[in-house]
């Protein structure tokens, strides 16, 4: 079994040394890893809106979609999550397939979310079937097309792709093998200008007829779901305020999922023309025989992490749309959550990428470093005052009934401009009764105020 030296020892190795230019393999790994902290992320969105209400089917099967994005998350880059010794390929071509079986099941239930807002009595229907059974059958039914496809293919390795592992101790020849135990198309050859990362093992999966279809699935679900509901919100203007809200933010969360879904593919057909085929076992910074562009180094990684990206978009919007009405706080929670990793986000990549420019052009990275962090700070305010309009545009504040009663009371007892200690005793009493925090009493107190203060 290839020895890379322990966990720790490998990632700081990979990750200190990393650079586009060479061994960019350690920004892969970061970015794996941000794909697995994202799906445990959704497991707990899921969880949420499942425990709001589980007598909703609506919930039951939001949570399930949910469930399903951290399934895929998970799985979209665990060929890159570690320097994988050559006993887990089969392990990494299994959890490839499942990566495909949730594309598919993705486009189902995005083509299938709209029945639960439309009046239609087929719709209701479905609705009502999905809300029970329909759950546990879909499933098995993305998997039996699945496999039943890639076998009249072929077999996955045919259909879907295989994996190729390589392995270099040392600069000069390396070793490799597949998932389908076909020999590497390729002799096996390791760089000098990886030496810094040296010993590890890099594994690689190539794109087939089935993979490809699969990768564009969703994002043709997420256009209809997002243009379907777009029309059911036209047709329920005139309903409950908080129906239309919630109504307007699945639809804004498909929209958001279809845009960036479309720019993934659009990455990937930019790849596929610049190398002129799809990713095969070929396109590897192993072989010899083929120079791989910087711009695959660049863009590839970000493919799956566009589709990581598209599912807590997605996964935030959708759980502001389910729990807002239920869960005391939380929409103002989620705006703020968004804000900060956004924030965080965009920085961490702005810094990535001005470092590596000023270390390629000047070999002087920490230029890059402070032309980013400074703005960055002086513009903290600013910047983050504006992600917090956008993140309340697309999650506009929205309160329970409970919230609504609490507001219409402290309004009545400011109406005169003095609120007496009888007032205040009945206004705290409610706060209690409705389990309240004070930091909750405060931010609707203040959100009266401000709304007074407009109207005047």
């Amino acid at each position: 079994m290839a020895d890379v030296g322990g966990p720790l020892v490998y990632y700081w190795r990979t990750i200190s040394n990393a650079d586009y230019s060479t061994s960019f393999i350690g920004y892969w790994h970061v970015l794996a890893v941000f794909s697995i902290v994202s799906a445990v992320f959704l497991v707990f969105l899921s969880a949420l809106i499942y425990r709001a209400d589980p007598s909703k089917g609506k919930n039951r099967f939001m949570a399930f979609m949910l469930l399903t994005e951290a399934v895929r998350c998970g799985t979209s880059m665990l060929f890159w999550l570690y320097s994988w010794p050559e006993t887990y390929i089969s392990f990494l071509s299994n959890a490839r397939v499942v990566y495909y079986i949730m594309s598919l099941q993705l486009f189902f239930l995005y083509i299938l979310a709209p029945s639960f807002y439309s009046k239609k009595n087929f719709a209701h229907r479905l609705s009502g079937f999905l809300s029970g059974r329909g759950l546990y059958v879909l499933p098995a039914l993305c998997a039996a097309a699945v496999f039943s496809i890639s076998a009249l293919m072929g077999g996955t390795h045919d259909a879907i792709g295989d994996i190729g592992w390589t392995y270099c101790s040392t600069v000069g020849s390396g070793t490799g093998a597949t998932a389908s135990g076909e020999p590497m198309p390729f002799d096996v050859t390791c760089p000098a200008s990886w030496s810094s990362v040296y010993p590890m093992t890099l594994s690689s999966p190539s794109l087939e007829p089935l993979s490809r279809i699969l990768l564009l699935l969703p994002t043709l679900g997420a256009i209809y779901a997002a243009f379907t509901i777009n029309k059911i919100y036209s047709e329920s203007k005139q309903d409950e305020t908080h129906q239309t809200v919630e109504v307007r933010a699945v639809q804004l969360g498909f929209f958001g999922k279809a845009v960036l879904q479309i720019t993934t593919i659009f990455m990937l057909f930019t790849l596929i023309g610049v190398l002129g085929e799809s990713p095969t076992l070929n396109t590897h910074p192993f072989n010899p025989d083929q120079q791989v562009p910087k711009l695959l180094i660049a863009v590839g990684p970000l493919l799956p992490t566009t589709v990581v990206l598209a599912a807590l978009f997605e996964g935030l919007v959708f759980t502001y749309a389910m729990v807002k009405n239920e869960v005391f706080g939380i929409d103002e929670k989620l705006r703020k959550g968004f804000t900060t990793a956004v924030f965080t986000g965009l920085f961490a990549l702005l810094f990535l990428f001005a470092t590596e420019a000023m270390e390629a052009a000047f070999d002087r990275g920490w230029i890059g470093g402070i032309l980013i962090g400074m703005p960055f700070i002086v513009l903290r305010k600013p910047i983050i005052s504006s992600l917090s309009k956008f993140s309340t545009l697309i999650m506009p504040e929205s309160f329970t009934s409970q919230e609504i009663t609490y507001i219409e009371l402290y309004k009545a007892a400011i109406s005169d401009g003095v609120i007496t200690e009888k007032e205040k005793s009945m206004l705290q009493i409610q706060a209690t009764s409705y389990g309240f925090t004070e930091a909750r009493v405060a931010f609707l107190e203040a959100s009266c105020k401000q709304n007074e203060t407009e109207e005047e």
